[in-house]
């Protein structure tokens, strides 16, 4: 069997991989030896192939997910895995999962070999795209994450959260959660969103940049412990700090270019008030000392969404590191 999702909204595509592989290891694999996550990026065919072969004595089926195979260099890789996937594909024993962002649009073309294995996998029966939700979508989404807290939310609080998280499910599904938890009452109002999300330009977030920027180790840690104190998940922290650690490195690309604040608010689609915030803060940054926290940022992001660190210690080492 061969199950296959990808596309840009990775809030949804980790919450259905979680849902499958907690069926898998309750149904089949409550030890969970025969399930194993690959990272795509740097795997190869004869490993990939001993991996779904190790079978266990104790579970009858093997599950194996195999992220960002489209990221692979080793451009022989996609011709040879459409190949031996359509010997493997209707063996019920072998349950292979294929996760990816967003494929194949302008946006993420993909080369005449890559499309070789996309063709494939997009063939199958068990394949999900996850593409960002519409309005309504949205709408939905957080209705049903109040519902699993027993609550509802009110039309005017569900767009006021819409509009303080910028559509990003992560912060969504974690302002939710606060809100809930934070009152007694059914319905969650607009006061209680005022009072408990978060926005995008978050003043601890930028408290927290700003302490790591000045090199204060001491003040970074204690607003990293203050954040999950008050209720802030992994999720919500890595995801509001790649988004600033992003936006830092495009607004001193902009200052390096000798764009003019408002040309940069407006070219990068930020809030100016970001931009304002941004400026002060490039100042005690290099460039290479941005790309550097964003790729350890993203490399943990990765980590965490396949289930393979403890992201609370890690990003405590990142600010020791400082």
């Amino acid at each position: 069997m061969i199950i296959f999702f990808y596309g840009p909204e990775s809030f949804l595509k980790k919450r259905k991989l979680q849902e499958l592989k907690d069926r898998f290891i309750k149904e089949i694999d409550v030890e969970s030896n025969s399930l194993e996550v690959l990272d795509g990026q740097t795997i190869d065919l004869k490993t990939l192939n001993e991996k779904i072969n190790t079978g266990s004595l104790f579970t009858a089926k093997r599950m194996i997910i195999i992220n960002q195979i489209f990221k692979n260099k080793k451009s022989k890789i996609f011709s040879e895995l459409a190949t031996y996937l359509a010997k493997i594909a209707n063996e019920d024993d072998k349950i292979i999962v294929f996760v990816d962002d967003e494929l194949n649009t302008k946006k993420t073309p993909l080369t005449t070999e890559q499309k070789k294995l996309f063709n494939f996998l997009a063939k199958q029966k068990f394949i999900q795209e996850f593409k960002p939700l519409t309005n309504a979508g949205l709408m939905n989404f957080i209705k049903k994450e109040a519902n699993s807290y027993h609550k509802e939310i009110s039309p005017s609080a569900a767009l006021e959260l819409i509009k303080k998280t910028g559509s990003d499910l992560w912060l969504i599904s974690q302002s939710i959660k606060k809100a809930a938890l934070s009152q007694e009452e059914k319905i969650i109002s607009l006061e209680t969103i005022n009072a408990t999300a978060t926005e995008i330009f978050n003043e601890d977030i930028f408290s927290l940049t700003d302490a790591i920027s000045a090199k204060n180790k001491k003040l970074a840690l204690k607003i990293l412990e203050e954040q999950y104190a008050a209720g802030s998940g992994d999720e919500y922290l890595l995801t509001i700090l790649v988004r600033q650690f992003k936006n830092l490195l495009m607004i001193k690309d902009a200052v390096e270019n000798k764009v003019k604040p408002d040309q940069t608010a407006k070219q990068l689609g930020l809030h100016p008030f970001v931009v304002k915030k941004g400026l002060l803060q490039t100042r005690n940054f290099k460039k290479e000392e941005l790309k550097y926290f964003l790729n350890r940022l993203l490399f943990l992001d990765y980590a965490n969404k396949t289930g393979q660190s403890e992201i609370r210690t890690e990003l405590s080492l990142l600010i020791a590191q400082i």
